[in-house]
């Protein structure tokens, strides 16, 4: 790239060549101005002198010697063409060729003819790079003749003119020279401190360091110029020192954001977000190395009463406590994360064998099940535990976890505080519950739940009401059990929209009831913790029993004793309601929940319900039977109505009648049936008792 030096050096030079040329051109005009003028002078002056010689001698004869003698004094005038002299008659009297015309290879060749020459007037002509002069020879008034001389002044001139370039372009030329490389120096001089700048920019553009001044000096414009480079300077090294410490403070909030995005806030392990991106590096690495990894899914069992009983804060704490009592139970390389909640993962690297994984898993369900000391609680958890392996799912990441989740699960599902490892029966168990659990609100739709009822017989072997049972036949399914898609239901949320429906039915099916088996019968539905704490569900309900348009006494809501302590609250406002329309409470399962007798006070019940399993083992267990007689007997005390459930053989009956159960419910007296089969059975019977 042309440099600014260069660039005022051609200039410089240019102006100054050019300049010099204008000078030498103007002086040349002149030179040949004032030279003519000068030959003019004289040459007019000697032609005249010569004229007034001429004048004794003009009468002589042609080719007299003195006129001769008179012209050859041109001879000093190298470049005189030729001198004519005339007689009064313009007769040619002598003539006079100069040196110019006697070396020309053609002397006759001169510049006019004697007729061109006569034909001029007295005086000076110019014409085509000669001089003619023409004088009068003899008084103006009585002329003798007339002297005619041509000079050649465009050679004389350019002669001279060569003599003088030859003597004066030397010169200029050393003079130019000498100007030009002044001209440079000073300009040398004026921009070095302009050359200190760019030395200091490209210093600059290698260390990078802007804290830097130039000394302020030179001419006014170069000032200007350094003041306002040490001001950009200072600018651009605060700017650098702020930028600094800017990106400084960006690097530590991306660590920050990158802890933040990457590790769970309160325990410090890595997140699903981490622990999903290094499971998949670690799924593709044992893919490509075909080895096994493995992986654990923890959740913590009973951590929900945890937090309701001491608060969020000591269920953080336990949480961390737990986080570190895992970590301690793993081997090295091995990684734990924190899903959310109470959930973690543990990811079993380095081509774990079976044994090894059941090792570890039973060092975490012994670890986790001691008591933890948090505060000053001794709180009592466990931990349940899913094991999946990526060979089991052909190293797909989303499987593997799925698998661990549904292994999860089913150690909930057998009594928590184990492990189990996955397999694929537990996977076909899982799509049914999923289909389940997506074919329900079809279910309704299509009309595929039917209600069965179960009669209750009082200590008069008369019926006394019926219990309504959900039942439920699908086309891929067949006959699916309450006690399977209740649960799912439950978990999906959609135990509402099946209990609406039964409210709904019942409400249908309880005048009829009433019509056949008389008026003080009553019919019981079942409610779940679900339904109690949705205020949708219960509002419905209400509606439904308010537009019945019969007594209502004949209704009853049968609700478990760990469902009504789970909705305490709500669960005593819907039941406030339903008893004030006259309907009636049963408390369902007695004795299998918290069994806290102190919630009896609380519970705004009508009847207890003993549960089967006491039922069951009546004649066979003391205990069951003793347990059975102190319920009956705590009721009546209550007074509250006993209903005894379960009821299959005579022995279980005499002993519940012996005691004075008010109400038995079992096989022996009738199974669960569809409405119009319940009235026609009982139609059948009334008209063969008859």
């Amino acid at each position: 790239m042309k440099s600014l030096r260069s660039e005022i050096a051609a200039i410089t030079l240019l102006s100054i060549t050019m300049v010099s040329s204008l000078i030498m051109w103007f002086s040349i005009n002149v030179y040949e101005e004032l030279y003519h003028e000068l030959v003019s002078d004289e040459l007019s002056s000697l032609s005249q002198n010569l004229a007034d010689d001429l004048l004794p001698v003009i009468n002589e004869s042609p080719g007299a010697f003195s006129v001769t003698r008179i012209l050859l004094r041109f001879d000093q005038y190298e470049n005189v063409e030729f001198a004519k002299v005339f007689d009064a008659n313009d007769k040619l009297v002598n003539a006079y060729m100069g040196k110019a015309v006697l070396d020309a290879s053609d002397p006759s060749d001169i510049s006019l003819a004697d007729e061109a020459l006569l034909d001029m007037d007295f005086g000076r002509h110019m014409q085509d790079g000669f001089i003619y002069f023409v004088k009068r020879i003899g008084d103006p008034d009585y002329p003798q003749g007339k002297l005619i001389v041509s000079y050649m002044v465009a050679q004389a001139l350019a002669g001279s003119q060569s003599k003088l370039l030859a003597s004066v372009v030397p010169f200029t030329a050393v003079l130019l020279l000498v100007t030009v490389i002044f001209v440079l120096e000073l300009q040398r001089r004026s921009l070095r401190p302009l050359y200190v700048l760019i030395n200091k920019m490209r210093g600059i553009e290698v260390s990078k360091d802007y804290d830097i001044a130039v000394e302020v000096r030179g001419k006014k414009e170069i000032v200007d110029l350094t003041q306002g480079f040490n001001s950009m300077m200072s600018d651009i090294a605060r700017q650098v020192e702020m930028n600094k410490q800017k990106n400084a403070l960006l690097i530590r909030q991306q660590e920050q954001m990158e802890e933040l995005a990457n590790f769970d806030s309160l325990t410090g392990l890595p997140n699903r977000q981490f622990l999903m991106k290094c499971l998949s590096i670690e799924m593709a690495r044992a893919k490509r190395e075909n080895r096994e990894l493995a992986l654990m899914f923890l959740d913590l069992d009973g951590f929900k009463l945890v937090n309701d009983s001491f608060g969020h804060d000591v269920g953080d704490k336990l949480l961390c406590h737990v986080a570190d009592q895992a970590s301690d139970c793993l081997r090295k390389g091995d990684v734990l994360g924190r899903l959310g909640g109470d959930e973690f993962i543990i990811m079993l690297s380095a081509n774990p064998l079976i044994v090894h994984i059941k090792e570890v898993a039973q060092r975490l369900v012994d670890k986790l099940a001691q008591p933890h000391h948090i505060e000053q609680w001794k709180l009592d958890t466990g931990v349940s535990i899913g094991i999946a392996l990526a060979t089991d799912c052909r190293y797909d990441l989303t499987k593997l976890v799925a698998n661990a989740d549904i292994a999860m699960y089913r150690s909930k599902q057998a009594g928590r505080g184990q492990y189990t490892l996955f397999t694929q029966a537990m996977q076909d168990d899982n799509r049914r519950m999923m289909f389940i659990a997506t074919s329900i609100m079809q279910a309704i739709d299509n009309d595929e739940f039917t209600l069965f009822y179960q009669p209750k017989v009082g200590l008069d072997g008369q019926i006394k009401g019926f219990e309504a049972l959900l039942r439920w036949y699908n086309k891929e399914l067949g006959f699916v059990s309450p006690g399977e898609f209740i649960p799912i239901a439950e978990q999906s949320d959609k135990v509402s929209a099946i209990t609406e429906w039964v409210a709904s039915r019942v409400c249908r099916d309880l005048p009829e009831i009433l019509a056949t088996f008389g008026q003080d019968v009553h019919v019981s539905l079942n409610l779940s913790a679900c339904d109690l704490a949705n205020s949708r569900v219960t509002e419905f309900i209400i509606n439904r029993i308010q537009n019945l348009g019969m007594p209502t006494t004949a209704l009853e809501f049968e609700i478990t004793e760990s469902a009504y302590l789970e909705s305490f609250q709500a669960g005593n406002v819907f039941f406030e309601q339903v008893r004030n329309l006259g309907c009636k409470i049963a408390l369902d399962d007695f004795g299998t929940g918290y069994s806290s007798l102190s919630y009896l006070t609380e519970f705004y019940i009508d009847t207890l319900k003993i549960d089967k399993q006491f039922v069951s083992q009546i004649g066979s267990s003391r205990r069951s039977e003793l347990i059975t007689i102190t319920i009956i007997e705590m009721a009546r005390q209550l007074n509250l109505t006993v209903c005894a459930e379960g009821v299959e053989t005579s022995a279980q009956s005499d002993f519940l009648t012996l005691q004075g159960c008010d109400l038995q419910q079992g096989f022996l007296y009738g199974r669960p049936e569809p409405l119009r089969t319940l009235l026609t059975n009982h139609l059948t019977h009334s008209t063969i008792a008859s």
